[in-house]
């Protein structure tokens, strides 16, 4: 095997185009899934790497989808849109993109060459979200958009009040804040839209539009499970996928049916094949399943910005939240990667050269490090930048997020929050992801 530093690490422009297609070519071959993951979010190169990549994708190799670590029921309106709905690019973004991913320009100018793009050939691009509604706290985006879709029954404004909880870290401290009667109402309403959906899906004749509605219903219903399985403590046990993880490589499985290949975004701690802390991933269960059909790329980077939380108690979202900048250590795989000198870099960490990894102990995240015990085994290629920036607003609106939602429940009793909330209050991330890995999962 040939281990020379050129067959092992290939520079690559920010701007990724056409002269980059036989190195893309090489990296992804016939795979079906292009995971793409990215050590931060609201990282402003990142954003713009994915971008062009995916049109180098869409352009070049037949690609037809992308697909975020975003809500499922909010990804509706923004494919809608894409597909020349109505409405403006910074609203469509703030609404159906989740965890305020949306809120920048760096996404705004994606969709709106998604957009640009669907206006000209036969090729449609489309856009899909893959995770829990409400940024993973508030079910509502999902019973409404099911509801819309489902023949109206008594009671249904009512669950609509009870499951519209309001922004993410709002909804949070609400439902941890909600009356034993009401919670045990509203997880009966999201159990219940299940069978409803199912029952419609059987009641509607193929290739119709009540027949995709149905599809959509119920899938949105199958968010809604998952969302009540995480909000039990369903990754309270310490085996198998959080039921958030498992609910996403499901996701992907279902868009899979309607697209051909597709671009899969998401934290590294997602789509890496390997287990996180003994817990399959997003990457590990697709694996699985589609076998060579998958391509796990990890973005990394050297010196930038770096969010770090503490968190102060149990209560949700109850963190201090600190911007500094990324110190590299010896074990953490960005201190190599560094050193190979190239603005940015495609590496393949299986033609490394003998030693390279040797120390190495994972990657960089919130100011710790996500364990890696074999990186040919997690990534199939990383692409690392040695400088970045954080997108502009994204730390202040965080901040400021954390700070209202520690307002809002300081008279609130630690001890009346249960082991599953107390367990998910310590993921600083979104607060339902894997362990403590997502630092910028809230941009």
């Amino acid at each position: 095997m040939d281990t020379s530093t050129d067959a092992f690490a290939r520079p690559l422009g920010r701007t990724v185009g056409p002269a980059n297609a036989e190195v893309v070519r090489e990296l992804i071959g016939d795979a079906r899934v292009v995971a793409l993951g990215e050590g931060a979010h609201s990282i402003t190169e990142f954003y713009g790497l994915r971008d062009r990549l995916f049109r180098l994708l869409v352009r070049e190799f037949g690609f037809t989808g992308l697909v975020l670590e975003s809500g499922f029921a909010e990804g509706l309106a923004v494919d809608e849109w894409i597909h020349g709905g109505p409405g403006r690019v910074e609203t469509i973004a703030r609404d159906g993109i989740t965890y305020r991913f949306g809120e920048c320009e760096p996404m705004w100018r994606q969709l709106r060459w998604m957009r640009h793009w669907n206006r000209g050939g036969s090729a449609k691009v489309a856009f899909y979200g893959m995770d829990l509604p409400g940024s993973s706290t508030s079910p509502g985006p999902a019973v409404r958009a099911c509801l819309d879709r489902l023949p109206a029954r008594p009671g249904d404004q009512e669950l609509l009040r009870l499951s519209d909880l309001g922004g993410r870290s709002e909804a949070a401290v609400r439902y941890a804040a909600m009356s034993a009667s009401d919670r045990a109402r509203l997880l009966e309403g999201l159990r219940g839209l299940g069978g409803r959906a199912l029952q419609s899906s059987h009641e509607n004749g193929k290739d119709s539009k009540d027949s995709k509605d149905a599809e959509v219903a119920l899938w949105c219903a199958a968010s809604l499970r998952a969302f009540v399985a995480e909000v039990e403590g369903g990754g309270a046990s310490s085996e198998g996928p959080y039921p958030r993880e498992a609910f996403m490589a499901r996701s992907v499985e279902w868009i899979l049916q309607r697209e051909r290949r597709i671009v899969v975004s998401a934290h590294n701690a997602h789509v890496r094949r390997s287990p996180f802390r003994g817990r399959p991933t997003l990457g590990g269960l697709l694996a699985s399943a589609l076998g060579a059909d998958l391509v796990v790329i990890g973005m990394t980077y050297g010196s930038g910005p770096e969010v770090r939380f503490t968190q102060r108690s149990p209560r949700p979202f109850d963190c201090e939240v600190a911007l500094g900048a990324r110190t590299l250590t010896p074990e953490c795989v960005e201190s190599r990667l560094d050193r190979l000198g190239r603005p940015v870099a495609v590496v393949d960490p299986r033609r490394a050269p003998g030693g390279f990894f040797d120390g190495v102990e994972g990657t960089l995240a919130g100011g710790g490090l996500d364990p890696v015990d074999d990186f040919p085994a997690a990534y199939d290629a990383l692409l690392h930048v040695r400088r970045v920036t954080r997108v502009p607003g994204a730390f202040e609106r965080l901040r400021a997020e954390f700070e209202a939602a520690a307002r809002s429940d300081s008279e609130a009793d630690p001890d009346s929050y249960s082991d599953s909330e107390a367990e998910q209050s310590v993921r600083p991330g979104d607060l339902g992801g894997p362990g403590s890995t997502e630092e910028s999962e809230s941009p």
